[in-house]
């Protein structure tokens, strides 16, 4: 049954607009105090705005990346020689806590959820000699069991054992692996995993693989358990990859032609492919119920329905919704179970909520 959506009625603003990179929006849901923080990268910024669940009474907070010099001291934070634009923003909620993490053009940095507080700051080395990637940033979070950040560095950042991380990829094709504690600023780089020869464009895990992709369009899988690739998707398209969803054993990728393509996680083959977009897709998310939301610059949002699973994949189109003269850049599920998602879009400071 086709699925309708209807935009809240209560607006939600943050104090800065949205950059046009992808994936720029991320969500922080609290079951204790049924309140929802919303947030977006800004240049060297992220604003969030935290909402009750009326959407009647809203906080606002700001953070600015650190600047840090060469000599990893702290310098003024308007030498523009130092300043960190932020790639991608991420709540990440592990069972220990919960953090924000910024993956930005110089620096991984992390901060407690407010953003008051900042936690740990990791620079990037620059790209080592033969390698082919001009720039240094950092794309690409994820958290991996039950204290454990991973970040893409065009680097690329895993984590291996039951303790929580965090993934971060890096732009030489690394993943950095950053263990975090319960509690305090003793969060340090775990492991760093190599087996990208370009930088990372997306980073996804459940509880068995870390799967990781390019700016080539290749695709690697890693077992959780050991932190060893296992096996490699080959570039299925010369456009880029542009974000990573998991649900069941399927790993759905988004290009920049306006493609979808599922594949199987364990057999690492092609299983469904979508043509979603007329133009690049900037985010995707699914939740728990085979949901998979996109969003293009060409003004849609479109809604898609897997059934079965990677062996007896069914995909079925469930909603085209349009927001006129707007490239969206951010998508959101607001619960694991329901249809009702979060959109933000470049150059607006505004994110839309719309309700199934």
């Amino acid at each position: 049954m086709p699925l309708s959506y209807t935009k809240s009625s209560q607006s939600i603003s943050v104090k800065w607009s949205a950059s046009h990179f992808p994936n720029n929006l991320t969500v922080l849901r609290s079951a204790k105090s049924r309140v929802a923080t919303y947030g977006v990268s800004h240049k060297s910024g992220f604003a969030m705005a935290t909402v009750s669940e009326d959407g009647k009474k809203q906080i606002h907070g700001q953070v600015i990346t650190r600047a840090i010099g060469t000599d990893n001291t702290p310098v003024a934070d308007n030498d523009a020689r130092f300043i960190a634009h932020v790639v991608q923003a991420a709540f990440i909620s592990l069972p220990v806590r919960s953090i924000l993490v910024l993956a930005c053009t110089k620096s991984v940095q992390i901060y407690d959820p407010e953003g008051t507080a900042n936690l740990h700051i990791h620079m990037l080395d620059k790209t080592p000699p033969g390698r082919i990637e001009a720039s240094t940033y950092s794309r690409g979070i994820v958290g991996i069991s039950q204290n454990l950040l991973c970040v893409e560095n065009r680097h690329t950042s895993i984590m291996r054992n039951s303790d929580p991380y965090i993934s971060a990829g890096i732009h030489n094709g690394d993943i950095l692996v950053f263990n975090i504690p319960p509690k305090g600023t003793n969060i340090f780089l775990k492991e760093t995993l190599s087996g990208h020869q370009y930088g990372i464009t997306g980073l996804v895990a459940n509880d068995e693989y870390l799967v990781s992709s390019d700016t080539t369009g290749m695709i690697l899988i890693w077992n959780i358990g050991t932190m060893s690739q296992i096996s490699n998707i080959q570039p299925t398209s010369t456009e880029g990859i542009t974000s990573l969803a998991m649900w069941k054993n399927c790993i759905i990728a988004s290009y920049a032609n306006g493609m979808i393509q599922i594949f199987d996680v364990e057999n690492a083959q092609i299983v469904g492919s979508i043509t979603a977009h007329s133009r690049c897709i900037n985010a995707i998310d699914c939740n728990d119920e085979g949901l998979v939301a996109s969003v293009s610059d060409d003004c849609y949002v479109r809604v898609w329905q897997l059934t079965g699973d990677a062996e007896d994949l069914q995909i079925y189109h469930k909603c085209n919704h349009q927001i006129e003269n707007s490239q969206l850049v951010g998508v959101k599920f607001l619960h694991l179970s329901q249809a009702d998602i979060a959109i933000s879009m470049y150059d607006s400071n505004e994110v839309i909520v719309l309700r199934a």
